[in-house]
């Protein structure tokens, strides 16, 4: 038999293996979800789903997912289980209880997208076909054990901070605020606050941070629970800060609006140029005008105002279908 046909041959083996292994559950009762649409946000933000489902049909949700550690100690979830294109076409065959949580639409051109007509949860909670009244905000759970070795790794008063989202699967510039804006603000925020930074092995490091570039989804997120204010960028980290409770300063520039992508209680940085918001990935024919006019002094205060409001609670916004 040719290498080639013998190497088909053991592919069919071990997903046929692979996908019988899975059967049980698929065939089993419950609500499924699969959440592996889009990148390590779009699955965080699938945990705002995975949490009413469970409510509505009174049992958890087995999930389908490329990073289980999103969904790791959540009550809401029954198990997990690798994500990929064969698993899901089992799934379609063999259980119709998949919710489809995205309903993607193909971008306008190579460089903008299609602009969400509501926040983006409510547009997922829409395509999922949920009902009744819900939270616009995603959820992750952490162990006491893990918010303990942060707190000891780098206090009570810490600041965590993002300089930079260039390791993004999908990178945008038209969200970059500038590493060297960051690094002008470290000197305007409260001295009694250690700065910690989180992020990529990648992103540039600032003068003066703790390094906890590199951590893991777990371990970043245990380091915003346990600070007092998160500052950074649109994207991941900014829905990690609110699935664990963390108030943050958000650097939005004019790319899209807060209210198609943010959370109230956070302090957004919104400009508004004629452009805004454009929804364009990285081409700007206006140099970024909605972003610089951002300053650090700016960053600061709103920083300040975030550590006033420290102790209480976050406001949450619902929807209803």
């Amino acid at each position: 038999m040719p290498h080639d046909s013998i190497l088909r041959w053991w592919r069919r083996v071990y997903w046929l293996k692979r996908d019988f292994k899975v059967l049980p559950t698929l065939l089993s009762s419950g609500p499924m979800l699969y959440a592996a649409r889009g990148g390590i946000g779009d699955e965080l933000l699938t945990t705002a789903l995975t949490k009413v489902i469970c409510e509505q049909s009174h049992s958890p949700v087995t999930v389908f997912t490329r990073y289980p550690a999103l969904f790791d100690n959540n009550p809401s979830v029954r198990k997990t289980f690798p994500a990929d294109d064969r698993v899901l076409a089992a799934a379609d065959v063999w259980h119709r209880l998949i919710s489809r949580p995205f309903g993607w639409q193909p971008d306008l051109d190579d460089d903008r997208q299609v602009p969400p007509s509501d926040h983006i949860l409510a547009e997922k909670a829409r395509a999922a076909e949920l009902t009744d009244e819900h939270a616009l905000r995603p959820y992750l759970y952490l162990r006491s054990e893990e918010l303990a070795r942060a707190r000891a790794d780098i206090g009570s008063t810490a600041l965590t901070l993002q300089t930079t989202g260039v390791a993004a699967q999908w990178h945008m510039a038209n969200k970059e605020w500038g590493v060297e804006r960051f690094q002008s603000l470290l000197p305007l925020l409260p001295s009694h606050l250690s700065v910690v930074q989180v992020g990529n092995t990648s992103d540039p490091l600032l003068s003066g941070a703790i390094d906890r570039r590199g951590a893991s989804f777990r371990e970043s997120a245990a380091y915003l629970q346990v600070s007092q204010v998160f500052v950074g960028l649109v994207g991941f980290l900014m829905h990690l800060a609110r699935a664990v409770n963390r108030r943050s300063v958000i650097i939005y520039g004019g790319r899209e609006h807060p209210q198609q992508s943010g959370y109230p209680g956070n302090e957004n940085l919104f400009t508004t140029p004629p452009c805004s918001p454009c929804w364009q990935k990285s081409r700007c024919d206006y140099h970024r005008v909605c972003l610089s006019r951002i300053t650090p002094e700016q960053v600061a205060e709103a920083v300040h105002r975030a550590l006033e409001a420290y102790t209480s609670p976050l406001p949450t916004s619902t929807f209803r279908l």
